[in-house]
């Protein structure tokens, strides 16, 4: 990738042998040219990208939050087909069964 604006400013900071490392690994599995070129990236993205990271965040939680939805009517609609005159209270229990394995 050809860079389209001349790099002349510097930035440095210093890392301990194992953060190297780590930028190292970082580097290679996410197909980073250099060390400086990974960390430019992350650098840089914590400004310009937080917005675009933010609205990706929002659309993939808007998609859970649809998808949950959505599965709650079809448990619903299911637990009606099982049992056709179920008290409110079963719906309770259930719901209170997922919530508390959800978030176990």
């Amino acid at each position: 990738m050809a860079v389209t604006k001349p790099r002349n400013r510097l930035v440095n900071f210093r890392v301990s042998e194992e953060e190297f490392q780590n930028l190292r690994e970082a580097c290679l599995s996410g197909g980073a040219r250099s060390i400086s070129d990974f960390a430019r990236s992350a650098v840089l993205s914590t400004f310009g990208g937080a917005n675009e990271m933010e609205g990706h965040l929002q659309i993939r939680l808007s998609t859970i939050d649809q998808k949950m939805d959505d599965l709650d009517s079809s448990l619903r609609t299911l637990l009606g087909r099982l049992n056709p005159s179920p008290s409110p209270s079963t719906l309770d229990v259930l719901e209170e069964r997922m919530l508390h394995q959800h978030h176990s």
